[in-house]
């Protein structure tokens, strides 16, 4: 079976079947659907039927030419037939054709004609294929035919008369086409399939000897060259690229250029066994493969056979699965591009379309596609038919992309055509990152290497995206805990192992003072050094520099860098405002890391908040924590049910109550009275029922977290007063650590300073279990920048919101260059800089390349024996061949002294052997730079217009005119490059 459309008039198709029938394509108006398709093609019937003796083996549509409509049709004895395909309402096409190709009475071939097509170029060239005579070994299986074409007139007797002689007014008019003897015999192999190329040599693929091509231009003996290869079948070209060639052998289709035959370019892998390939007429590049999966049995079970001497026969029941048919349509043309011109094989799934082919028979199970042509004049249909003889038409699925312009607007680009329509955002929450990142472009968010916190107001988000705004801030602590612990080494500062540097200083007055005030407590002193020195408690070692890349591994790595141990760090605490009530308070300085990480306690130079003072152990007051966290937020201040519950976490209820009763006094309208009452009737482990019972209802009344979680507080020391510092603290505070309301932040320091070690580390284990169901930036607090998990979490975050500044600026701030350098970082970053090129924002973009590299270049310095592929990430710009697309690089020449020339000038293609483009100015080739330091033979191209030349009489050119060189051409190339230009709203 097989459908073959007319070249002169697409409308009509040869449907062949053993005989040959001829249809019209039903009258369609413009965009029709599918369905419109199927209910004309179930109505359309042959016009003409050519039924033969024998029956038809293959065919081919006759050029456009006089007389036109001529089909020639190889038969399965051998021989090969022209008929005149006529329309019974075009009386011009009614015309008589008697052929004679070869001598019927002494026929060489009685095997079938396998293949045949008409040359382009000179449509009375026919080149037809035949199985190989075993008998007759010396028959051609390849033979090429000079057809000649005589208009002539039939009698009713059936004799032929020439045109201009004399005949009656009873003759009708015709043609003759004799061809008596071939013009050449070409192989004498089984030929397999043949195309013409460039209608000047003749492409064959035979059974045994591979690929033949046969130069015919002059008429002595064809010059042939050979090709192994078992790629013999289907072999087509591209109608809109001469030099794509294409064939196949079992599952594997072979792309070549006729240019280079030396080796395919491409080597497809397909699902199954091909039946037929087919190039598109209308669009480039576009081949579209029929291919049939084999069937197979599958042991599924046994039974039961006839008892035989007291055995039990076992059989194997075995189920036939049927062939699965597959269309699939590859962008052959996008996926060479992809390879930069190298040859390979793959299965091509990146630029594969699959044509849905199982809903178009579903009336009839027993109906599946047999054979499939394109469909002309529609780029994106596939004619189908079927077994049964009935067509459809199936739609080829498109690559589609869309962008949003702006917050109304959303572009979409498909087939080469970008189309605009409205679009309405109805949700309030829903934010448009496109016009987000144009803004945040002129103000190198992302980009600060100092003063991280900025990236909160630059980020436009700081009210709408919390977990982002927590992100930066854990940055920013980052950097200021690693300045403030490092900056400053004290050269009397204790080492490790409890001794002194080698150079003494004079102690400072308020030194002094410090020390005779240190007196009192020498043997606690000594206790807190033993416990510094001791690497079970999980706290860090005296003077230990505090680098970023250990801050930016995670709460979880910090909590690790000490071993579990029994030694308790906790201190008993009495309520402020209660008597005879305490709590129980965790630190040191391990804990004061995390809690600076946290924006719980201040970072700064004091010796106080220093993480390898000689005091981890001294408490924060709780001021210091409230003061600290109202001054770290910016503009708007901070929830005061947050300061409150902070405080109440801290054991001092004084001033929680004198938080309210600011409050209160700033605004007198608020309810924050019956709050500050009801915390006052707080007595500890002697509260009253009724004050319990009370705050138990008022607590689920609460819609504010925090709140809510201040009276729990509140109610669960007053149940657990003065309980044993090693109870399971973990569970007795599980709806506040796991309660999701509360920021994570918050929850992590709590852990820090009311669990105990081994129950700390278990709680930030249990969080990061948590993330994989629900991923979100704000637990990169508790993975870092370092593992697996947090390129997860980036990920997650990138597929929802598609903000590549975020996550390109979180990552630049990590400190594990293999995380810079990982293929999906650069994949982003590529991405990104693809969007600021479309958005012609070439300044933003080179700037942030000049970061990215000097971040790079910053991690590669510091660790260099870490940075295993420091020459991946440079960027090089290469120039391809528009021939064959391969990269045109400079090659270093030897010559027979062992000496190394390298060429100055390369003129054309070393691959392909093409001539270059040439300059707009000189009209010379353009040709690789000769050294790096010589920018005359650069590259310079505007992106607009597609024009260039070399980079020195670009820039002499541009100096005097600011309009393309090439006449014809008016693109301002030299306005664009203009700051006003790049920096002009888009």
């Amino acid at each position: 079976m097989e459908i073959i459309f007319n070249r002169k008039n697409p409308e009509i198709f040869a449907y062949l079947n053993n005989d040959v029938y001829f249809y019209e394509m039903p009258k369609t108006k413009k965009n029709y659907c599918v369905d419109d398709y199927h209910e004309q093609l179930d109505q359309i019937r042959p016009f003409q039927t050519i039924s033969l003796d024998v029956p038809v083996k293959c065919m081919d549509w006759r050029y456009s030419s006089n007389p036109d409509n001529i089909v020639a049709l190889g038969l399965f004895d051998g021989k090969v037939a022209l008929k005149n395909v006529s329309r019974g309402d075009s009386g011009s096409n009614n015309v008589h054709l008697r052929s004679s190709i070869g001598k019927d009475s002494s026929l060489k071939h009685s095997k079938s004609c396998t293949s045949m097509q008409w040359n382009k170029d000179n449509p009375n060239w026919l080149a037809t294929g035949f199985e190989k005579q075993e008998r007759n070994r010396m028959a051609a299986a390849l033979i090429l035919w000079d057809v000649n074409f005589t208009e002539a007139y039939f009698d009713e007797k059936g004799s032929t008369t020439i045109k201009n002689s004399s005949y009656d007014s009873n003759n009708t008019n015709g043609w003759c086409a004799v061809a008596n003897r071939p013009m050449f015999e070409l192989a004498y192999d089984s030929v397999n399939s043949l195309a013409w190329l460039r209608s000047q040599a003749l492409m064959a693929g035979l059974s045994r000897k591979g690929i033949k091509i046969y130069d015919v231009r002059d008429g002595r003996t064809p010059a042939n060259s050979t090709i192994a290869s078992t790629a013999t079948y289907g072999i087509c070209t591209d109608p809109l690229c001469e030099s794509r060639i294409a064939s196949y052998h079992d599952n594997t289709i072979v792309i070549w250029d006729s240019r280079n035959l030396s080796s395919p370019y491409l080597n497809i892998i397909t699902s199954g066994n091909v039946k037929k390939i087919d190039w598109s007429p209308d669009d480039m590049g576009q081949l579209v493969v029929h291919c049939i999966s084999p069937p197979h049995t599958s042991e599924v079970g046994t039974k039961k056979g006839k008892h035989m001497d007291n055995a039990v026969d076992m059989q194997m029941v075995e189920v036939e699965r049927d062939n699965e048919i597959h269309v699939h349509v590859y962008d052959v043309l996008r996926q060479v591009m992809y390879n930069n011109g190298e040859s390979q094989t793959s299965p091509c799934n990146l630029f594969k379309k699959t044509v849905r082919t199982s809903c178009l028979f579903q009336d009839n199970p027993d109906e599946v596609p047999k054979t499939l042509s394109w469909l002309p004049l529609n780029p994106n249909k596939i004619f189908i038919s079927s077994n049964k003889g009935r067509f459809r038409v199936a739609s080829v699925p498109e690559r589609t992309l869309a962008s949003f312009q702006n917050s109304q607007t959303v572009a979409v680009f498909q087939k080469n055509v970008v189309a605009t329509y409205p679009f309405d955002i109805k949700n309030e929450d829903a934010v448009c990152y496109t016009d987000i990142m144009k803004k945040r472009c002129k103000s190198d968010y992302g980009l600060l290497s100092e003063n991280l916190i900025r990236n909160i107001d630059l980020s436009l988000e700081k009210e709408t995206n919390p977990d982002l705004c927590m992100v930066w801030r854990w940055l920013h602590a980052v950097h200021k805990v690693c300045n403030a612990n490092n900056s400053v080494t004290s050269p009397t500062s204790t080492v490790a192992g409890g001794t002194s540097s080698s150079t003494q200083m004079q102690p400072s007055a308020n030194t002094l003072s410090t020390m005779q005030k240190s007196r009192s407590s020498q043997m606690f002193a000594k206790r807190q050094i033993s416990l510094q020195q001791s690497s079970s408690t999980g706290m860090l070692p005296a003077s230990l520099p505090i680098k970023p890349s250990f801050c930016l591994s995670g709460i979880l790595q910090i909590l690790n860098h000490g071993v579990n141990s029994l030694v308790s760090d906790s201190h008993m605490v009495q309520w402020k405002g209660v008597s005879d009530t305490s709590g129980y308070i965790y630190h040191n300085s391990t804990r004061k890391l995390i809690l600076q990480m946290c924006g719980w306690l201040p970072i700064t130079d004091k010796e106080e908040y220093k993480l390898d003072n000689q005091h981890p152990l001294d408490m924060v007051s709780s001021k210091t924590i409230i003061s600290n966290i109202s001054s770290n937020e910016m503009k708007g201040g901070v929830d005061i049910s947050r300061l409150c519950a902070i405080s109440i976490w801290q054991y001092d209820l004084n001033l929680a109550i004198e938080l309210l009763r600011k409050e209160i006094a700033d605004n007198k309208d608020s309810d924050w009275s019956a709050v500050a009452m009801a915390m006052s009737g707080f007595s500890g482990g002697s509260s009253s029922e009724l004050w319990k019972e009370t705050c138990g209802k008022l607590q689920e009344k609460l819609s504010n977290s925090y709140l809510q979680r201040t009276f729990w507080f509140l109610l669960l020391s007053a149940n657990h007063s003065n309980d044993d510092a090693n109870a399971n603290l973990c569970e007795r505070y599980h709806n506040l650590l796991f309660d999701e309301e509360i920021l994570l932040t918050d929850r992590i320091a709590f852990a820090c300073t009311h669990l105990p070690y081994q129950q700390l580390v278990l709680y930030i284990r249990s969080m990061t279990n948590l993330f994989r169901y629900n991923p979100s930036l704000k637990y990169l607090l508790i993975t870092g920048l370092t593992s697996q998990d947090s390129i997860e979490i980036l990920l997650d975050y990138l597929e929802k919101t598609l903000d590549y500044q975020s996550v390109l600026g979180i990552i630049m701030r990590s400190c594990d260059y293999s995380l810079l350098s990982s293929k999906r970082t650069l994949y982003w970053k590529d991405r990104y800089c693809a969007w600021l090129n479309s958005w012609r924002f070439y300044y933003e973009r080179i700037k942030f390349e000049k970061k990215w590299s000097e971040r790079m270049g910053q991690l590669e310095s510091e660790n260099p024996t870490n940075c295993p592929h420091r020459n991946i990430t440079k960027d090089v710009a290469m120039v391809h061949c528009n021939y064959c697309s391969k990269r045109i690089v400079m090659k270093d020449r030897t010559n027979n002294n062992n000496m190394s020339i390298t060429t100055s000038m390369m003129e054309s293609c070393p691959h392909c052997r093409q001539s270059l483009p040439k300059c707009c100015v000189c009209a010379k080739h353009l040709g690789t730079r000769p050294d790096g330091r010589d920018l005359m033979n650069w590259l310079s191209v505007c992106l607009k217009c597609q024009h260039g030349g070399h980079y020195q009489h670009m820039s002499d050119w541009f100096s005097e005119f600011y309009k393309c060189p090439v006449s014809g051409c008016n693109c301002p190339c030299d306005l664009m490059n203009s700051e006003t230009f790049v920096r002009a709203p888009k």
